[in-house]
């Protein structure tokens, strides 16, 4: 059901959950600060209870309402992307009235999101609003409003439709809990190039780690995540596939499937390698159409994305949907 923006400033005041716009993903958004607003969300998604949500503000100066402190140099980078698709992992003040949406833990991702419809929202309310992607769990996350609609459309209480998501995949989530070290915890379009320029701007020398596992306190990275209805297959060549019958899809890049000479075989694009920022912006869209092919599974053909930030960010998320 969509609904106007006055509408899901009423039903968020009541404690309902509604899905908003944000520059990254669809997010489901309810008070942070009401333990059964929250876990209004975590039954709509079929969300795991010890799967924290992101929680959204409109600045640093709400951030800071809510956690024990905020390093010097998340400050410098807040300041740089923000709002924007870069998330910090935080220390949350005791007793906080967040920890329902962290799932009892002590730290918090906080994110300032770019849209003005979410950012207008935020700021109405005067809390934080915690907002997983607004999908079913394990399932992909939406890009638009019509896939918010086709998934849970029924068990939330609203869509508010802000149009595509100009991003397209999850934020980067960065752990700024240690002062002297920033970790990588979630790869996305705003990586260690563009956050080790900004230091170096302002004379900021802190060493940034990729790859870091923290599996338990950042969303995302515990359970499946990004995958259509239907499995998908990591393949190296199609060497692998020569003795299949069935009805086979392929996906991969415009590359690679330009390759795909004289095989009998459906090609589902997801772009070319030279724009990984359209790729990005459209993964999802193109993941959930495998599911409209009507396949009894689907074939990632293995595409280098390149090292750029964004490249990284999608190879992150295909790493998750085909094995």
């Amino acid at each position: 059901m969509f609904i106007p923006i006055e509408e899901a400033v009423v039903v968020l005041k009541r404690g309902g959950i509604v899905a908003l716009p944000t520059e990254t993903v669809y997010g489901l958004a309810a008070d942070a600060t009401s333990a059964g607003a929250v876990k209004k969300i975590f039954v709509a998604k079929n969300r795991p209870a010890d799967n924290p949500l992101i929680c959204h503000f409109y600045s640093i100066e709400q951030v800071k309402q809510y956690v024990e402190t905020v390093p010097a140099y998340a400050v410098v980078l807040i300041d740089e992307f923000c709002p924007g698709p870069l998330s910090f992992l935080l220390p949350l003040k005791n007793d906080s009235l967040l920890l329902t949406a962290t799932a009892g833990k002590s730290s918090v991702v906080c994110r300032i999101p770019q849209h003005w419809l979410m950012l207008a929202i935020i700021t109405q309310l005067n809390v934080p609003l915690a907002a997983p992607s607004a999908n079913t769990s394990g399932k992909i996350s939406p890009v638009n409003a019509q896939m918010v609609e086709d998934d849970l459309g029924k068990k939330i209480d609203g869509i508010v439709d802000g149009g595509e998501c100009v991003v397209g995949v999850e934020s980067t989530i960065i752990d700024c809990r240690n002062p002297d070290q920033i970790s990588i915890l979630r790869p996305g379009v705003i990586g260690k190039t563009e956050l080790e320029e900004v230091l170096t701007k302002h004379h900021i020398t802190v060493p940034i780690i990729e790859s870091a596992n923290e599996s338990q306190v950042v969303p995302g990275n515990k359970y499946p995540h990004y995958s259509p209805t239907t499995p998908v297959k990591l393949i190296h060549s199609l060497d692998e596939l020569k003795d299949i019958t069935d009805d086979i899809v392929i996906i991969s890049s415009d590359e690679k499937l330009n390759t795909v000479k004289d095989f009998n075989c459906r090609k589902l694009s997801l772009g070319s390698i030279t724009d990984t920022e359209l790729v990005a912006q459209n993964l999802y869209k193109n993941l959930k159409a495998i599911d409209d092919l009507k396949v009894s599974v689907a074939y990632y053909l293995e595409t280098d994305w390149g090292q750029t930030s964004v490249g990284k960010a999608v190879e992150n998320r295909l790493g998750k949907v085909a094995h």
